[in-house]
């Protein structure tokens, strides 16, 4: 059947276009109600109208259309009128303002919302393009990898210069979300994402690709690929149509490449595995419930909006609200005395929202939607992520091994000679108290920095050793240690060194410290000398760092080891490692 013809089709308008996914209990019935034989038209719509509604609670209603197909696409669309909140600064601002005035009017502003499911006949997938809250509406609907999928089938190879912009989601290290802009055309080698996953891709795409996708005579033109496909130019309801086609046959074909080199498991395939995973960690949980810190320092917790999530006012979930550190711990504090059954349960149902000041909801998703973790499972390493299942290639592991050990083999030192047994990590840090050109530092704390554990110069450096017992997890909270006090330090010496002098001071007041240099002269003066950082750890075993980085199973640590060279690097300050013997 032909597009639809008339006046309003000379419009045009900027479309995302979604992939509906097959991997939850809602989206199987949705599809099993659209592949129906059995059913009319109006009984699927019924029926589609229903799923939307139990899943959000929403009101919407199915508008009749002139078509019910176009090509070889049946349409459902669904429309939504709503009352938005007052906002509260209403309240805060009425006791300033006369009666009557334009503000202190109560409107009622309202917001429109659609949603037009898309489903191909032959092929039996559904797309959906939406307007207004309609996405959010669908969020738990959809393939949140569409559009880079996408990607990789329209970009020849990694060499080719399309990149404009790019968000990318840091699946260890300090920052969990990054956004670049580029200034030219770059080509993913030129784009250094180890260790994260691309989100969000703004590319170019030629006139021979605008093509594949039916735009004919076409210059080179912008998408944007995230959990949808969108050209960033305003396009004619025909020509959408001819587009989702056009995606939906891309689809058939493998990828150039991978754009993403952390694989994410396949829901039809892995879904025997994906299904133990999920009990490991449902498990792991449930362990650990009466250990709350265990929730703190081994999960993250974000929306997979990531911006807007940690941009939100309030948190809440099961009817608490929340502060926004340690927001997981807070959660499974609630309900840690359920049983098992019911404990696991909460996890997985469970939603966790986010609001903006003025009370408007911002995200939402289960609690299990929310965790990011790394582990192993029968000796292979995964990540889960916002409710999915990535898994590490043996080659992606082996480029990470190299990166270490070149790191390793080219800045390793000594230094720190004495043996680590036993002993606490203070006490060990303490027998280095009175050696020669060596400061024992590792309470001294101003500014809640954690300055250095051992501090130990020559002629022409200045040590600052970081003490670590294990090459693992922890790395995150060392590595953030290590730049944060890089960075302090560096502003410090730039701007009259004052926080060296509060380091002094408390050096000097503390009976466990004081007496190991002679004046404050003298110990400023030390940083006049090249400074180096040192990251030294004991291993749990006899692993040697500098022969057997393969040895050492945390993906983390090599990570977050990873981060740290090139976050040092940005800031121009010395960093090496050293390990500490048994």
């Amino acid at each position: 059947m032909g597009g639809i013809k008339g006046s309003f089709m000379s419009e045009k308008w900027q479309v995302g276009i979604y992939l509906i996914h097959k991997n939850s209990k809602t989206t199987k019935e949705i599809y099993d109600i659209l592949d129906s034989n059995e059913k009319t038209y109006e009984q699927k719509q019924r029926n589609l109208l229903k799923r939307l509604e139990v899943n959000n609670g929403e009101k919407f209603k199915f508008q009749k259309l002139k078509n019910l197909e176009l090509d070889n696409f049946e349409l459902y669309l669904f429309y939504r009128k709503h009352t938005k909140i007052k906002p509260p600064w209403k309240e805060f601002l009425k006791n300033i303002v006369e009666n009557g005035e334009e503000i202190q009017k109560e409107l009622k502003n309202k917001n429109e919302s659609f949603i037009l499911f898309l489903y191909h006949k032959v092929d039996k997938l559904i797309y959906a393009i939406c307007g207004g809250y309609g996405a959010f509406t669908i969020q738990n609907f959809i393939d949140d990898n569409f559009g880079i999928e996408i990607l990789a089938r329209l970009a020849k190879d990694k060499n080719e210069k399309i990149l404009k912009s790019a968000k990318e989601f840091g699946i260890t290290g300090s920052i969990a979300g990054i956004a670049k802009y580029f200034r030219n055309e770059y080509n993913f080698y030129e784009n250094d994402n180890f260790g994260n996953i691309y989100k969000e891709i703004s590319a170019y795409i030629d006139k021979e690709t605008a093509s594949k996708l039916g735009l004919e005579n076409e210059e080179t033109k912008q998408c944007i690929a995230k959990n949808s496909f969108k050209l960033n130019q305003s396009i004619t309801f025909d020509e959408m149509i001819k587009i989702v086609s056009n995606l939906n046959n891309l689809l058939k074909e493998d990828p150039n490449f991978p754009i993403n080199e952390i694989k994410l498991l396949n829901s039809k395939k892995d879904e025997s595995l994906i299904k133990n995973l999920q009990t490991k960690i449902l498990k792991l949980l449930y362990e650990n419930k009466n250990n709350l810190n265990f929730f703190a320092e081994n999960f993250e917790f974000y929306h997979k909006d990531l911006e807007k999530f940690l941009l939100a006012d309030k948190y809440k979930c099961c009817t608490y609200e929340f502060e926004k550190d340690n927001l997981l711990k807070q959660i499974v504090q609630n309900f840690k005395s359920k049983t098992q059954n019911d404990f696991e349960k909460h996890i997985l149902s469970k939603e966790v929202f986010s609001y903006d000041e003025e009370g408007n909801l911002l995200t939402k998703d289960t609690i299990f939607n929310h965790l990011i973790n790394e582990f192993e499972y029968n000796g292979k390493n995964y990540f889960l992520i916002n409710g999915k299942f990535y898994y590490i290639e043996d080659n992606f592991i082996d480029r990470l091994n190299q990166n270490c050990k070149n790191f390793i083999v080219n800045n390793y030192i000594s230094g720190l000679n004495f043996p680590w047994d036993e002993e606490k990590e203070g006490e060990y840090n303490l027998k280095y108290k009175g050696q020669t050109n060596t400061i024992v530092l590792d309470t001294i704390t101003p500014e809640n920095i954690e300055f250095c554990d051992i501090l130990r110069f020559d002629n022409e450096n200045v040590y600052l050793y970081h003490v670590k017992k294990g090459f693992d997890g922890a790395m995150r909270d060392l590595s953030s240690q290590i730049f944060t006090s890089a960075e302090r330090l560096r502003e410090d010496i730039l701007s009259g060194k004052n926080y060296l002098k509060k380091i002094y001071e408390k050096m000097q007041r503390s009976k466990k410290y004081n007496g190991q240099v002679n004046s404050e002269e003298e110990f400023l003066k030390l940083f006049d000398k090249n400074i180096i950082y040192v990251l030294a750890i004991k291993d749990k075993s006899d692993r040697d760092i500098k022969k057997d980085i393969e040895k050492f199973q945390s993906n983390i640590a090599k990570f977050e080891l990873n981060e740290l060279i090139k976050k040092m690097k940005s800031i121009d300050i010395e960093f090496k490692i050293t390990q500490i013997k048994h």
